[in-house]
């Protein structure tokens, strides 16, 4: 009997030390914020878990599928998707051309690179895409709208 108190003891010991540090570590986490939206890229798409979301903080969480590097291009427009300017070099987009509006983005995502581009959004359409020489003259945008 006394066996079993004294482990009974040490078991409630132990407790007593990890319920507290395990408690710490998950207050200290933030929950992450925004609206989550996975992005998926590849040549030559921009595949998206949603196309619209509420206005406010936007998650979106890259993923490079290759078979090449990529980028993830957010302009404010009221342009469709496969309309942006283009540069004099006929390849890429004008990302401040007339009717375009930069926002962010992220650059040199490798193949099989994971990312994310967290964004507070303001009511409006918007297009995602890969600026990359040819890809977004291949079809790798997407329209996005915020309301």
């Amino acid at each position: 009997m006394w066996r079993w108190i004294g482990a009974a003891a040490i078991l409630l010991a132990l407790v007593s030390l990890v319920v507290p540090h395990v408690a710490w570590r998950w207050r200290e986490q933030p929950s992450p914020r925004g609206t989550p939206v996975k992005v998926l890229l590849d040549d030559f798409h921009v595949h998206r878990t949603n196309a619209a979301v509420p206005a406010g903080m936007v998650r979106f969480q890259l993923t490079n599928n290759g078979p090449s590097t990529h980028e993830f291009i957010v302009v404010r427009t009221n342009r469709a998707p496969d309309k942006l300017p283009l540069q004099r070099d006929g390849l890429t987009v004008d990302e401040e051309g007339p009717g375009v509006a930069p926002v962010d983005e992220a650059e040199g995502l490798d193949i099989a690179d994971r990312r994310t581009l967290t964004l507070d959004l303001a009511p409006g359409h918007y297009v995602l895409f890969c600026n990359m020489e040819g890809h977004y003259l291949g079809g790798m945008h997407a329209a996005f709208t915020v309301r």
